[in-house]
């Protein structure tokens, strides 16, 4: 069911949206590097302390 307060409305649209992140173990090459790589860890970490 969607929680009608996430909704986003726009001139024509009507729109929930949302991330799925998954980290793979099978393949460890670095693919997140430099200022990509910082900006996502401190983000995910902000997000994981609420």
């Amino acid at each position: 069911m969607i929680d009608i307060n996430r909704l986003t409305y726009g001139r024509t649209s009507v729109y929930n949206l949302n991330y799925h992140l998954i980290w793979g173990t099978k393949y460890r090459n670095k693919v997140l590097k430099g200022h990509v790589e910082t900006v996502l860890k401190r983000t995910l970490y902000e997000i994981a302390s609420k």
